[in-house]
């Protein structure tokens, strides 16, 4: 009995050795790294074969599956059946699928050939080889396809969140340059019975703005330089005034002021670098609105005062009831000449706060889109001193009593070009 369990395990060990020295391996590799190894005996074909199916056709067809899936999801999200991206797709899709067919028949006659060799001769090494390599270049040529589709289902559902008002398109950061003209209302600054004149005041900027700061509230901010031109006029026909104080002299007088077709003049040009806060984003593909709320700090660059008329000047002296004229000593005469050797006091600084309201209109096709729209700026502080004291018409700016403010509403154009 001993000797029958020592042959049978002499005979074990004998085939087990001799299977050994029949085991041979096939290994392939993909384009996207996985790794195919087929381990077979001499003659065992059924084995191989099997492996070649599983490892690649059953992928390839799971692979076909899922995009099948993905393209359905498009269609309920809103890729309809005629969508031409969608058609392309499920095109391309029938295409490998075909594919499929083909090598699940090339891999039948591989295993008819092999089955009548009896063995895995070098010629059937080498069509599995090849059937591998087409194999592997559909699978890459699979992955293409799914990763366009995922990349059409993420804009579709981007676009569905869009109408759905969960989001909003993606935005990109924006260089622009922009006009503005309007007039330039002085209001208080000259008071009564100055007339105001209305002038036209001009802007012109360029800046730099970001992106939206979140994707469901299109917030962005905006900074530039520019400059701000605008002028300040007033005139007076007739105005009479007395200014109770000492003559040349020291004694106690009343001056009485006779003007006649005063006019003033004030130019200013500023430098300005705005900083706003924007709601709203320009988009490539649609008419958006938006909304603007600023500041801008202005640095004087430029100014220019006129100013004309004639006045008459006599001093009344209650305490002698007299009224003495065309008297030089004491300054008074006729037709004298208004603004004499005046010069305004203006600040070098004026701080502006702004708000805007438009739209955002694209071209087709472009990058570049067009901004239109309505804007109003006011300053913060007054652009200069008209007198200290008791103002007199005729020898201080009208244009700059009461702060010397202006407020300049104006309609703005510009254009905008989408860096992304």
């Amino acid at each position: 009995m001993k000797k029958v369990f020592l042959i049978l395990l002499l005979a074990a060990v004998s085939l087990v050795g001799y299977s050994q020295t029949q085991l041979s391996t096939v290994r392939g590799k993909t384009k996207d790294g996985k790794k195919v190894k087929v381990e077979y005996y001499k003659g065992n074909v059924e084995d191989v074969i099997q492996t070649i199916t599983y490892d690649l056709v059953d992928e390839l067809q799971a692979k076909t599956k899922k995009l099948q899936d993905e393209l359905d999801e498009v269609k309920k999200k809103g890729g309809g059946s005629d969508d031409a991206e969608v058609k392309r797709l499920r095109k391309k899709t029938l295409k490998y699928e075909n594919d499929i067919k083909e090598l699940n028949t090339q891999i039948d006659d591989l295993k008819t050939r092999l089955a009548q060799h009896g063995e895995f001769d070098a010629g059937s090494q080498a069509q599995y080889q090849d059937t591998i390599a087409a194999k592997d270049k559909s699978i890459s040529d699979l992955n293409e396809v799914v990763n366009a589709c995922n990349a059409k289902i993420k804009d579709l559902t981007q676009e569905i969140n869009v109408l759905r008002g969960l989001a909003l398109p993606p935005s990109s950061p924006v260089i622009g340059v922009e006009f503005g003209m309007g007039p330039a209302l002085i209001g208080k600054s000259a008071p009564e019975p100055w007339a105001k004149e209305v002038n036209w005041a001009k802007q012109v900027a360029v800046y730099f703005g970001t992106a939206s700061f979140s994707p469901t509230f299109p917030v962005s901010v905006e900074a530039g330089v520019g400059i701000h031109a605008f002028k300040m006029s007033a005139s007076l026909a007739e105005y009479s005034v007395m200014v109770a104080g000492p003559d040349n002299d020291q004694d106690n007088a009343n001056a009485m002021y006779s003007f006649e077709n005063l006019s003033e003049s004030l130019s200013l040009t500023y430098l300005n670098i705005p900083v706003r806060i924007c709601f709203g984003i320009p988009l490539k593909d649609r008419v958006t609105v938006y909304g603007k709320l600023g500041l801008t700090p202005s640095l004087k660059i430029g100014a220019d005062f006129t100013g004309s008329g004639t006045y008459d000047l006599m001093g009344y002296y209650p305490q002698w009831d007299v009224t003495l004229e065309d008297i030089t000593e004491l300054g008074y005469g006729e037709d004298l000449e208004c603004y004499k050797d005046y010069e305004p006091e203006l600040k070098p600084f004026v701080l502006w706060a702004n708000v805007a309201l438009g739209a955002y209109v694209p071209f087709k096709g472009s990058p570049v889109a067009m901004s239109a729209g309505l804007k109003l700026d006011f300053p913060l502080g007054s652009f200069g001193t008209a007198a200290e004291g008791d103002f007199i018409p005729g020898t201080h700016a009208a244009v700059l009593s009461n702060g010397g403010k202006a407020v300049v509403p104006s309609f703005e154009l510009g254009l905008i070009y989408n860096l992304k």
